[in-house]
């Protein structure tokens, strides 16, 4: 995907879709994200999931699985049907949610304060860069 920063000639930069109604860690994500000119689209609804997969078509799709909860398996369908690859989080001890994520088939489930800490190097892996 390409991103106009001012006007200017076009980058090169990667669309992610997160769905993280976590105020301050989606202002996180964004700045992770904006050292490679990467864009990332905040969801807070399966409605709005859904509508902003097919208006953004990402290449990263980030899951809040506090957030996501019983959705979580939807929401993974959905982005894998549109190729997105899928990554999520959530707390280290809700192992049972960690592990439905991984079973609808996240390609990485992180714990939420490793994903936090190392955001950068997360995003870069999962976007080849």
């Amino acid at each position: 995907m390409e991103v106009n920063l001012d006007g200017g000639v076009p980058v090169a930069g990667h669309a992610i879709l997160a769905f993280v109604p976590d105020l301050m860690f989606s202002v996180h994500l964004r700045e992770a994200a904006a050292k490679s000119l990467d864009t990332v689209s905040i969801v807070e609804t399966r409605e709005d999931f859904e509508t902003r997969l097919d208006e953004v078509h990402p290449a990263l799709v980030v899951l809040d699985l506090t957030a996501a909860a019983s959705a979580t398996a939807t929401l993974v369908a959905l982005a894998k049907q549109r190729d997105c690859k899928v990554i999520a989080y959530g707390p280290h001890v809700q192992k049972a949610l960690l592990l439905q994520a991984r079973e609808a088939g996240c390609e990485a489930v992180y714990a939420k304060s490793m994903f936090k800490m190392d955001t950068d190097k997360i995003l870069r892996k999962w976007l080849g860069e």
